[in-house]
């Protein structure tokens, strides 16, 4: 009869073996998993690993009238998996979005979680970090979001920064503000009024901001932005579906408030990207980057998929720019390359 000790030493082989199989096949879940009650979520298990022999995990979450399965099979999110070592889960707002099912929005709205949108993605979260079979590193564990998206990715920043390593940020208004002026004008008070929100929400977690980081980004065809030159709710032939339509503004106020949480210093000079398809601006302090600005170029109120296709109505519907900057790669090694906890 074999030893408890050879019995344990053949059960570690099993599980090492069935961990590196599982990463052998690439994929998506054969049909979006309720991870959480009402919010079915696209998974993808990557063909790598990080060098340490684990993955990172990245949970993104779509924008307003955009469906988690434009997301997958629109967004590009397969190459930056794969190329990282990354699981990328694409949950959808599901039976209860904000604020009824026309809008299809993520609930942020005065960072008070009434429909229970942020408390439901801290637990998905927490759920496939516990999967032995998803192998997830704890500290590399990121949120990224676009539009109402991108504004949960924030308030989950505040109120779980012991869980989110890193925060991505597309085009989203900021903690605390109030969902029905996401498309108006930012309000003077947004800063001072955010910052408190999202010290409150972390409450004794706060001291978790000092190694969390955190990129803000917004397409400079966007409303507000520098070079917007379609009208707010209107689009040219060569952006379907992007729009100018939530303010840049947002986006600043957002490098304001996190610089302020953060204790980082301003930006620093701007530095081309991706061939010219962007640029990004650190906030650096004591040689570490923890927060970034990124702007994409001749893109509007869009996910960035970046594939080098032509922009198209059929490429992803609403909110989706095929043409420009490959945001899911680039979101990917930005986050491993700054990332605090992992060194």
């Amino acid at each position: 009869m074999p030893s408890h000790r050879a019995k344990l030493a053949w059960l570690l082989i099993l599980t090492a073996v069935f961990l590196t199989s599982q990463a052998a096949f690439a994929d998506w879940n054969s049909a979006p998993e309720n991870v959480v009650p009402g919010h079915p979520t696209w998974i993808f298990t990557p063909n790598s690993t990080l060098p340490n022999g684990k993955h990172g995990l990245i949970v993104v979450l779509h924008g307003c009238n955009q469906t988690n399965d434009q997301l997958k099979q629109f967004g590009n999110l397969e190459g930056a998996a794969n190329a990282n070592g990354l699981v990328m889960a694409v949950p959808s707002v599901g039976d209860n979005p904000w604020p009824d099912p026309a809008g299809g929005c993520w609930d942020y709205n005065a960072g008070i979680d009434a429909s229970q949108h942020a408390a439901d993605m801290i637990n998905l979260t927490r759920i496939l970090l516990g999967r032995m079979a998803l192998n997830i590193d704890p500290v590399q564990v990121y949120v990224v979001g676009l539009s109402s998206g991108g504004a949960l990715s924030l308030v989950l920043g505040c109120m779980a920064p012991d869980l989110y390593d890193g925060v991505g940020v597309i085009a989203g208004p900021s903690v605390g503000s109030a969902q029905s002026g996401a498309t108006g004008f930012v309000p003077d008070i947004n800063v001072d009024d955010a910052i408190k929100e999202c010290n409150a929400l972390a409450g004794d977690k706060s001291s978790s901001f000092a190694t969390q980081v955190a990129i803000i980004a917004y397409g400079d065809m966007d409303k507000n932005g520098p070079d917007a030159d379609f009208p707010y709710n209107g689009e040219d032939i060569n952006h379907p579906g992007q729009y100018a339509v939530v303010s840049v503004n947002w986006s600043d106020d957002n490098i304001r408030i996190l610089r302020s949480i953060y204790g980082d210093s301003t930006l620093g000079a701007a530095i081309n990207i991706q061939s010219n398809m962007g640029v990004e601006r650190d906030a650096t302090t004591n040689g570490r980057t923890q927060l970034a600005e990124l702007v994409f170029f001749n893109i509007g109120h869009a996910w960035p998929a970046g594939t080098g296709q032509p922009n198209s109505a059929k490429s992803g519907g609403l909110w989706m720019a095929q043409s420009g900057l490959n945001y899911p790669q680039y979101i990917a090694g930005w986050f491993l390359r700054n990332n605090l906890r992992a060194k």
